[in-house]
């Protein structure tokens, strides 16, 4: 074989390993972009994000504990008596 089918031989198999190790490096890059993103600690900083707000707790359960309806507008208003005509 000539020189050049070497040359060309061993320039293909070097772009095939560059190629291999670009996506595998491209891989554990995304991969460790998952795991930042799911352990909720932005890509570049060393502090975690502030806890989630404290969710409102149900009042206890006591015996002869009942709670009260809402203030609101209350019951719904009577309708206005109808306008006759004549009187």
């Amino acid at each position: 074989m000539s020189r050049k089918l070497y040359l060309v031989l061993f320039l293909v198999l070097m772009a095939a390993a560059a190629t291999g190790v670009y996506m595998r490096q491209r891989a554990k890059a995304a991969a460790a972009a998952a795991l930042r993103q799911n352990s909720g600690q932005a890509a570049n900083c060393e502090t975690p994000a502030p806890p989630p707000p404290p969710t409102a707790t149900p009042p206890p359960k006591l015996p002869g504990f009942a709670i009260e309806a809402a203030c609101g507008t209350g019951p719904e208003p009577a309708k206005p008596a109808p306008k006759g005509k004549g009187k």
